[in-house]
């Protein structure tokens, strides 16, 4: 005990005397501040780091900063988050750049776009403009020392006077973005002082630096929003992005943190390298970072560079900013995840510490980027010249998404492009084999690359980086691979998506702009019935709107023709009868809002396939549906699937702990939904117990359609649970040989007199997992006779691995195998997939459904609504949940 005391009040007083002498601030150099300008501690009642602020003292004293120093700082709102917190950013400049920011926003547009500049232009932009310095803090709520380290760097360039100070000011406008996830950052601080003790407790096992569930990084929604840059799933995204493409940023740099033994990291990334991000960036990223070394040696800071971070997925806050010509680059700080922790050599990391490397490595960047303001302009320039100039993109000139049939998913996808700034053009006129209704996205344009990154299907990270991932893969090595390896949005929402080498000229185009999405309509009397062709998001989001509203709808489950038109499974069927008068007038509704066609007959005779009136024509009853939530669950998988509920769907659905499903009545939900687990710790035979878990199953065989996603269908699959009929594989040629078989060829480790030993047999290990498969592409093929199919003309779909699970295709006698893994040769579509996984995986189970009594278990490998990004796979989750019960 008298050791423990001794060690808080250690800690008390390092955190204390860092105050004391100035804290933070003191690895700057020396300027002289302003007593008229507002200090944290004067507006907050603590100084720098002495406090982990929350999102309201942020703002709070950003206010108070905009107030007290107005000739040099303005403050901008650019969104609100989920919850309704403000986004703000600290535009911090000197009181000549302040009185022309206008200007300066007109100037950086015309330099951005190439196509608007006369020759010489250019250079004069280059030669008068300020350069944009973007600093943004603390993107995953939990890594909190960036937010404070960005009130820092703006109170200090507001309030200073001195040499470095005055070159920032004079050649940059500096602009702070100090809390990209008010939410996440509001649960992260709630916790850590909730547990926060007398003092303050360096022990790392403590409270106060283990969050409870889902913990601080995530949003509201609980995504991960440096995940999200390109998808622009969550409003905070959507927000931040709108601004940097209205201001320009044209250096940025984002704030994070890391493990507590790690020291700092900043940029130049590690390898792979996108390389669509490579050029002139690459030079001044390494200038950047050798200033940033220079200031941490002189200090004695520990640092690393090109190591962990790499520079391939392109929807990280360095990666999307690159994209657009901005010099964009990661910091990571060594975490104090509360107000001091205990490192391993016995030392003591501090918040004031990491809110202090921060500072240094921002305000150094401001000012490394003032001292070459032109070279920095200049490389903007010339990365969005190029890509209007064409060169960099070969023979191809623009994308054409869709195929002009179903029109309602290009939309979708070529509204999103808008959103990001990348000229997207609707198709009004068809000429030169570019159909009519499909949208149009040319590259010669200042985003061409951003384009083509998010619509191809990916680059190679390199054949020698590939060839090494193999050979340590080989030895059982860990891979090097940081996050997924593919993101084609065109396969991940089955939009058809080609190439040409031309534009031809007699096109009717129309711009779509952010928010444009395309009205549905409702064509025809529809005497006897509406159909509506089930064919993605706008068709879900149209039936969860009826269902709300109480109207009575069915699905086919065969395909049909009627009137002339045909309609394939998983056609909506809403009759006349048994619908009141409104019905049209809901369903017009719906079109408008959803972009969902209906169409109405007069006849429920069919020229072909089934009858309207047939019992293949299933009655659709309002789901009641509950996702588990909390421990076991994966925040990412629980949050996701909520979010494509009620987000994508618009349909409300009940979070209930996971804990409580144990003992709770679930006879008020029909289908309960079990999201991805955490592969450590908790489990959820741990938190269900016994008795839960036979709870569980006899609420699915009373009629529950029970939905399990990744390690949670793992979980149906165990032999004390039962509920699903295959197993998770191992690794290939790693399986333990069945008793009484002999051992396959070299499997004799000791050999015999005539043998030589088999070292490489020898070694290899026995009942391994498989290998990762790290995000990549893959194709599955549908089972045609299944209503979860629905909606899958071609029998096709692409989703997105991401896991070592290999299941066990069911036995015909036990179940459906709705989606298996497509052979070798068709099986990955896009990404990196080691030669064993492409080896083990065709033919595997993607998709099972396996019935009990009056109730059945859909179960998924692989998350259906990863990031956001897979609105294809969506679409098979809805089928599961809006179909499935009543199949």
């Amino acid at each position: 005990m008298a050791t423990r005391r001794a060690g808080l009040a250690c800690a008390a007083v390092l955190v204390s005397s860092l105050a004391v002498a100035g804290g933070p601030l003191d690895v700057l150099p020396k300027a002289v501040h302003d007593p008229v300008v507002a200090t944290v501690e004067k507006v907050l009642g603590f100084d720098w780091g002495a406090q982990i602020t929350t999102p309201d003292e942020i703002v709070t004293y950003a206010r108070a900063l905009a107030a007290s120093a107005p000739s040099r700082v303005r403050l901008l709102e650019y969104g609100r988050s989920e919850e309704g917190r403000p986004l703000v950013l600290l535009v911090v400049a000197s009181p000549g750049n302040q009185a022309r920011w206008d200007e300066v926003q007109a100037g950086l547009a015309r330099l951005g776009d190439a196509r608007s500049l006369k020759p010489g232009q250019a250079e004069e932009l280059i030669h008068r403009l300020p350069a944009i310095v973007w600093i943004q803090c603390s993107v995953h709520g939990d890594e909190a020392s960036g937010a404070d380290a960005g009130l820092a760097l703006a109170y200090h360039l507001a309030a200073g006077r001195g040499p470095e100070i005055d070159r920032i000011l004079a050649e940059t406008i500096v602009v702070v973005d100090p809390v990209e996830n008010p939410d996440g950052r509001a649960r992260f601080v709630a916790s850590v002082r909730q547990a926060t003790g007398l003092q303050p407790d360096p022990e790392p096992a403590s409270a106060e630096h283990v969050q409870p569930w889902p913990g601080g990084r995530v949003s509201h929604d609980l995504f991960d929003l440096n995940r999200d840059w390109f998808v622009l799933s969550e409003p905070e995204s959507r927000a931040r992005v709108a601004a940097m493409l209205r201001y320009h940023p044209i250096v940025e740099a984002d704030l994070h943190e890391m493990g507590a033994e790690e020291g700092y990291y900043f940029a130049p990334p590690a390898v792979p390298r996108n390389p669509l991000l490579a050029g002139e960036g690459d030079a001044l990223v390494d200038l950047l970072g050798r200033g940033n070394a220079a200031a941490f040696d002189a200090h004695g800071f520990r640092y690393w560079t090109r190591e962990v971070f790499d520079f391939f997925y392109p929807g990280y806050g360095d990666s999307w900013p690159t994209l657009t010509g901005a010099v964009g680059m990661t910091f990571e700080q060594a975490s104090s995840r509360g107000l001091v922790t205990r490192l391993k050599d016995g030392t003591l990391l501090t918040y004031a510490d990491c809110v202090g490397h921060h500072l240094l490595a921002a305000f150094t960047t401001c000012l490394t980027t003032a001292d070459n303001r032109e070279k920095f302009l200049r490389g903007w320039y010339a990365f969005r010249q190029a890509a209007v100039t064409g060169g960099e993109h070969g023979p191809e000139r623009a994308f054409v998404l869709g195929d002009g049939r179903d029109t309602g998913a290009a939309d979708e996808l070529g509204e999103l492009l808008a959103r990001e700034g990348i000229e997207a053009y609707r198709v009004r006129t068809g000429a030169g084999g570019v159909a009519t209704g499909t949208v149009l996205v040319p590259l010669d344009q200042p985003l061409g690359r951003l384009a083509r990154v998010v619509l191809d299907r990916g680059e190679s990270m390199g054949k020698g980086f590939e060839q090494e991932q193999a050979r340590r893969d080989a030895k059982r090595l860990p891979d090097e691979i940081y996050d997924i390896t593919a993101w084609s949005l065109p396969l991940l929402w089955r939009v058809p998506a080609r190439t040409v080498t031309a534009v031809p000229r007699a096109l009717g185009l129309e711009r779509l702009e952010p928010g444009a999405a395309q009205s549905g309509a409702v064509t025809g009397q529809g005497k006897v019935a509406f159909l509506l062709p089930w064919t993605g998001d706008a068709s879900v989001r149209a039936l969860a709107q009826l269902l709300r509203q109480g109207v009575k709808a069915a699905v086919a489950r065969k395909a049909f023709s009627v009137a002339g038109r045909d309609f394939a499974p998983g056609t909506i069927v809403v009759r006349r009868a048994g619908n009141d008068a409104g019905l049209r007038q809901r369903l017009e509704d719906a079109a408008r809002a959803t972009g969902e066609d209906a169409i109405g007959v007069d006849t429920g005779y069919a020229d072909r396939g089934i009858d309207l009136g047939s019992s293949n024509v299933v009655p659709l009853v309002p789901p009641r549906v509950a996702i588990a939530w909390d421990v076991p669950t994966s925040p990412l998988s629980a949050g996701g699937l909520r979010w494509a509920f009620e987000r994508v769907f618009g349909y409300p659905v009940s979070a209930v702990r996971t804990a409580t499903l144990a003992h709770a009545d679930l006879s008020h939900f029909d289908v309960i939904v079990l999201p991805d687990a955490w592969a450590r710790g908790w489990s959820y035979a741990s938190v269900l117990g016994e008795d839960g878990v036979k709870r569980l199953r006899a609420w699915v065989e009373e009629g529950g359609t029970l939905v399990a996603v990744g390690n949670g269908a793992a979980f149906l699959a165990g032999e004390k649970v039962g509920l699903l009929d295959s197993k998770l594989e191992k690794r290939l040629g790693s399986e333990t040989p069945a008793e009484g078989t002999k051992p396959s060829k070299g499997g004799d480790a000791t050999g015999g007199p005539n043998r030589a030993f088999d070292y490489e047999s020898a070694i290899q290990p026995g009942e391994e997992e498989p290998p990762l498969v790290p995000g990549a592409i893959l194709r599955v093929e549908l089972d045609p006779d299944s209503v979860l199919s629905a909606g899958f003309a071609d029998g096709r779909a692409d989703v997105l691995v991401d896991s070592r699970r290999v299941f066990t295709p069911l036995k015909l006698n036990r179940g459906t195998n709705v989606a298996v893994y497509a052979a070798a040769d068709e099986l990955v579509r896009a990404g990196f997939v080691l030669p064993v996984s492409r080896e083990q995986l065709p033919r595997k189970a993607y998709l099972m459904v396996q019935g009990h009594k009056r109730g059945k278990v859909v179960a998924f490998a692989e998350d259906p609504v990863s990031r956001g990004l897979t609105r294809s796979t969506m679409l098979i989750l809805a089928n599961a949940v809006f179909f499935a019960p009543g199949y």
